[in-house]
């Protein structure tokens, strides 16, 4: 799914594009992924984009009156291109705006929803963002410490901490030499402060590498920087050990397991 360096540098693409246009036609490719009380080429034809912000995994596109919100899930996209450009099979919904641009949705296994007109379910609760957060160690150590979770889950629960899925999950955990299945409280303070100067500098990392691959028409989600969520097989870039991958409930887990020892009982 698309993290918080893709969606950041997608938002300030998208906001350098096409803020202070107005939509001029809206084209629905698949009304699957569409939340809204009204048709949406009725709510937002004529509606000028004031602005685009980002909160976690979510897009928030501010209209005059009205705000869509788009959650990409698994694999939602976005691009931009010239109006009456061919759509590819997986475009959900295409919206032109002046001088002849398109934003487009794109997803190839439907699981994203647009909501038009409508707050998207959990809005409310999401953390602050990964990308800019500025919590002290002993401020990150506290907010850890309260949610008694395995790593990987606490760096994916959206109300500690938002925009980190599977792929960041794994190089923050590498890179701060950490298992997965590590209980917070099994972690002692310098770990701690360990996992946050790892959260903050790799989120940072991958920000700076998205800005840099990322094609001016969006459309991919760029994760050659990245090194060790898909590398299983391959060495880790830091001992040497085979990389594997292993299942953690409906998600794959990417680790060095001597960089990454497990705990205590636990197989991997």
């Amino acid at each position: 799914m698309p993290e918080w360096p893709e969606l950041r540098v997608m938002q300030e693409r998208i906001a350098a594009a096409l803020v202070g246009r107005a939509v001029v036609a809206v084209r629905v490719g698949d009304p699957v992924v569409l939340r809204a009380v009204k048709p949406v080429e009725e709510l937002l034809v004529g509606r000028t984009l004031r602005s685009v912000t980002h909160r976690g995994k979510l897009l928030i596109f501010a209209f005059d009156g009205l705000d869509m919100t788009v959650n990409p899930m698994l694999a939602g996209i976005f691009a931009l291109v010239p109006a009456g450009t061919k759509a590819t099979k997986d475009t959900r919904l295409r919206l032109e705006f002046e001088g002849a641009t398109e934003l487009r949705y794109r997803d190839d296994v439907r699981m994203g929803k647009v909501y038009v007109g409508i707050e998207a379910p959990g809005l409310a609760e999401i953390g602050p963002d990964a990308g800019t957060i500025d919590w002290s160690d002993a401020e990150f150590v506290e907010r850890a410490k309260a949610k008694r979770s395995e790593l990987r889950n606490l760096l994916q629960d959206q109300t500690f901490v938002s925009g980190i899925g599977n792929a960041y999950a794994d190089e923050i955990l590498w890179d701060a030499k950490l298992h997965p299945k590590r209980r917070v409280g099994s972690l002692t303070t310098a770990e701690l402060s360990r996992l946050h100067r790892s959260l903050r500098s790799v989120v940072a990392r991958g920000r700076a590498a998205v800005e840099a691959a990322m094609p001016p028409d969006l459309g991919r989600k760029p994760r050659g920087h990245l090194r060790v969520r898909g590398r299983a097989g391959s060495s880790c870039p830091r001992c040497g050990t085979t990389l594997i991958r292993r299942r953690k409930g409906l998600d794959d887990v990417d680790l060095c397991p001597t960089c990454q020892p497990a705990p205590k009982g636990q197989l991997y």
